[in-house]
């Protein structure tokens, strides 16, 4: 007795000790994640300090211009190529701003990208080599990397044995799912992640919530306080850093020192409509052209060395266009007499008094943009009055920005699109509020208010994460007052950008085949698709194993089935002769564990038990579940794998990933973003390259041609285009004998007195492999065992109640036989196999 009360007392210390150790692993993460992201701040400002004294004494000093571009040139291009070349010696998974993966990971993908993707190599090479880039005038920022940084953090705290082993016991569907706890930190890590980078813990965790498929109380605590930690780490370790004197270099570029102050003009509603509708767009046509860019860059880039020459490319090309864009500018009065700062405020910075401008104490506009920081440029567009950039100036910076911004994002460089984002979303704003003080509808003091709110309308049209983006401009500046505006602003611009692709991200991941689910999922409700109509179907045999087989069976289902990961587990059917004769499903078994067993029993030996290795379905569906309640299924839980089963137990079919991601891209998908992706390559291997982007037929300009030709057809569209009902053409619930679910239950009121006293009768296991009855008439079996006229009512009462998913094997149902169960009760056991079975 003793010693059976402290064997349970040990085993309650095991969960535990285990919530201790996720509590520790939280605190550790957080604390990680904020230190790493302090040092890339200071290793980024310092490079930028570096940077920007070599740039200021190139471009000020009475030199030859030409030797001013090939110091200009050469800099940048040492910078760009030792970031490439820290990538390929280091890591080469580090490339790329990492959401994209991330994003995909945390919907439950498995992708061999993911094998180098969280490790402590790329995570190093992440860091040294976003600085690098960050610092080489490549369009480019430094926030979204820090995201898959802390992705790569959390993994590597969370990778000892004893976690594993922790992880495994928590997670132990492994056939059927991803490893949630591994993806539950992977989303506490990008938050903490995204934390550090803007300041915005809040922020951080919607954004992870965003990204995530599967969502639920215990993460978003678990996010909150691992994101309160990190920004209480970062903050002091900033004060601590300037009490000492050591944080000079961050005054370089950084987004700390953020704290704006802007008025809230309400009566001017109308113009943050329109400037969310023109950001909107512009965001969505980048995605189109940045895609188009990274379909062409396909076709080249297959070597290391393509790669990297790419990126040097890039670098030269964008030294030359901001070298000599200065040209072009207009040549401003400073604000004060002083040589080094002429614009006062929040944004104190060296204008380059006399480039390009021979009269005294008047500063270049286009140059002032060019050769700062990015943060410093950011605070510029925020805070200076209006007139301290010329409109042309602006517009001209701002085309070319956009373009450099899409050539660049997807090149061998870890990139990110946050602070781009910022600055041509400020410049919008900015030109747009010129206009409207011109119009005199707002005055000088609200330029810095629509800059931001042009940085919003960008990003909401960019990356379609709405709630997110708004705590964390909020946050960044410290002006909550602006919230309604950026809330307003956001869901504008996503909206409009909804109607002519998806969000960057989900691009990014089409274009690296990323196999995740979920894309078309609320235009899935217009069509009416079940699951018997995508499943893999169970005929003849296939992949599906028998609970005994031979060892040549297993081999040749290893052989000829290279793609599947797991293999469904049925009971020999009754009459294995007949094609329709299907056996009861027990469980899935993963490709490994057959592997293994066939290595230990031999490929000649007759016959091979699966049993020890069957892992028992979560969850089975109805052969006529909608398509939504799946897709709900699959990203919510994370399941690889869901088995399609009708009430009485065969196995109907399997629902996977595969034909999940099949199903959106073929029908579901409505803008055909697969088909584009396929017909842009096929056209670029034929050396049709400009003509690829199909400029006179794409979807921009076949939704302007529809807007022009009939304006109220297409605003009715947008607006009806998630309000039409679903036709319904059948029942959703499972009905005996073809009756519907109507039928069905009107009979099931009259008699449900008679539905508690019928029990399995007809539904017994067979020990020898198969069912007692023939599946098709177990209904039958049970109304002749309580007569035909009540059989058939609690049959329909059955039903009734059993119209959800069911949980558990299904043949732990019949396991219980004659117990005297209710037929109504979920289906939550396994099947036990008896010793008949395991010969």
């Amino acid at each position: 007795m003793v010693s059976a009360l402290q064997l349970h007392a040990k085993r309650l210390q095991i969960p535990r000790l285990y919530t201790l150790l996720r509590w520790l692993f939280l605190i550790v993460i957080a604390i990680s994640t904020a230190l790493v992201g302090f040092f890339q701040s200071m290793l980024v400002s310092s490079l930028y300090g570096l940077r920007s004294q070599f740039i200021f004494s190139i471009v000020l000093l009475n030199e030859n211009v030409f030797v001013k571009f090939l110091q200009y040139t050469a800099f940048n291009l040492l910078l760009a190529f030792l970031c490439c070349f820290f990538m390929w010696i280091i890591s080469p998974a580090a490339s790329g701003s990492g959401i994209p993966d991330v994003k995909a990971y945390l919907n439950g993908v498995e992708s061999p990208i993911f094998k180098n993707f969280f490790t402590l190599k790329t995570f190093i090479a992440k860091v040294i080599s976003s600085a690098l880039a960050v610092s080489s005038s490549l369009v480019m920022g430094k926030e979204g990397p820090m995201l898959h940084a802390g992705s790569i953090l959390a993994v590597v705290m969370g990778s000892n044995k004893w976690m594993q082993q922790q992880m495994e016991v928590a997670a132990h569907w492994g056939t059927y799912t991803y490893n949630k706890e591994q993806r539950d930190l992977v989303a506490i890590g990008a938050a903490c992640g995204v934390t550090t980078a803007f300041k915005a813990p809040v922020g951080g965790v919607l954004f992870a919530m965003e990204m995530s498929t599967r969502w639920g109380k215990e993460i978003m605590w678990r996010c909150f306080l691992a994101c309160a930690i990190t920004i209480v780490v970062v903050r002091e370790a900033v004060n601590i850093c300037s009490t000492h004197g050591h944080c000079k270099s961050l005054q370089w570029g950084s987004l700390i020192w953020f704290q704006l102050k802007f008025p809230t003009p309400y009566p001017q509603v109308w113009a943050i409509i329109l400037l969310a509708v023109v950001g909107g767009y512009l965001g969505c046509l980048y995605i189109s052209f940045n895609t188009w860019v990274c379909v062409v860059r396909k076709k080249w880039t297959k070597f290391m060395w393509a790669r990297i020459a790419e990126v040097c490319a890039i670098s030269v090309a964008t030294s030359i266009l901001f070298f000599f864009m200065p040209v072009a500018g207009r040549c401003k009065s400073c604000d004060s007499k002083t040589d080094d700062e002429c614009l006062s405020g929040g944004a104190q910075f060296k204008t380059f008094q006399g480039f390009h401008c021979h009269t005294d104490h008047h500063y270049n506009d286009l140059a002032t943009l060019v050769f700062n920081p990015q943060g410093y440029v950011i605070q510029a567009l925020f805070t200076a009055h209006s007139g301290t950039f010329s409109f042309t100036s602006m517009l001209l910076y701002g085309v070319i920005y956009w373009l450099m911004a899409g050539i660049t994002y997807g090149a061998f460089i870890p990139s990110g699109l946050f602070t781009p984002s910022l600055i041509f979303g400020g410049l919008l704003g900015r030109m747009w509020a010129e206009v409207l003080v011109a119009m005199h509808v707002a005055d000088n003091t609200e330029v810095g208010f629509y800059a931001l709110l042009g940085a919003a309308a960008f990003l909401g049209g960019l990356m379609r994460m709405s709630a997110a983006q708004a705590l964390i401009l909020m946050e960044m500046t410290q002006a909550p007052s602006m919230l309604p505006f950026l809330m307003l602003v956001l869901v504008i611009s996503k909206n409009v950008g909804d109607c002519f692709n998806y969000g960057v991200f989900e691009h990014q991941m089409m274009l690296k085949n990323l196999a995740f689910v979920g894309l078309a999922e609320n235009n899935g409700k217009k069509f009416h698709i079940n699951a018997s109509d995508i499943m893999k179907r169970n005929d003849d045999k296939h992949d599906t194993l028998y609970i005994v087989e031979p060892g040549c069976v297993l081999a040749e289902a290893l052989d000829t089935f290279r793609d599947a990961a797991a293999f469904p587990v049925t009971t020999r059917p009754p009459n294995p002769e007949d094609k329709n004769s299907k056996g009861d499903f027990v469980g899935m078994i993963s490709r490994r564990n057959v592997a293994q067993l066939l290595d230990e029993q031999g490929v000649e030996a007759e016959a091979i038990d699966l049993t020890s290795k069957v892992e028992i379905a979560p969850i089975i569906i109805p052969p006529n579940m909608p398509l939504p309640f799946i897709y709900r299924i699959v990203n919510a839980e994370g399941f690889n794998y869901v088995p399609v089963i009708r009430w009485n137990g065969p196995l109907e079919g399997m629902v996977s990933r595969a034909e999940l991601v099949e199903v959106q891209n073929a029908q579901l998908d409505q803008f055909h973003l697969k088909e584009q992706i396929e017909k842009m390559t096929h056209e670029i291997d034929q050396g049709k390259i400009i003509g690829s982007m199909h400029l006179d037929n794409n979807i921009h300009a076949q939704a302007f041609k529809h807007l022009f030709t009939n304006p109220v057809a297409a605003v009715r569209e947008v607006l009806d285009k998630d309000d039409k009902p679903m036709e319904v053409a059948d029942t959703f619930y499972l009905a005996a004998d073809g009756q519907s679910y109507a039928a069905a239950s009107s009979i099931s009121r009259a008699n449900t007195a008679d539905v508690s006293h019928r029990t399995r009768h007809a539904t017994s296991l067979d020990r020898s492999g198969g069912p007692a009855a023939d599946p098709s008439s177990s209904g039958a079996a049970a109304a002749k065992a309580d007569g035909s006229a009540r059989g058939a009512a609690g049959a329909a009462a059955d039903l009734e109640m059993g119209i959800t998913p069911v949980v558990g094997g299904t043949a732990g149902l019949r396991a219980q036989g004659d117990a005297g169960a209710d037929e109504r009760t979920p289906l939550t056991g396994g099947y036990l196999p008896s010793s008949t079975d395991r010969t």
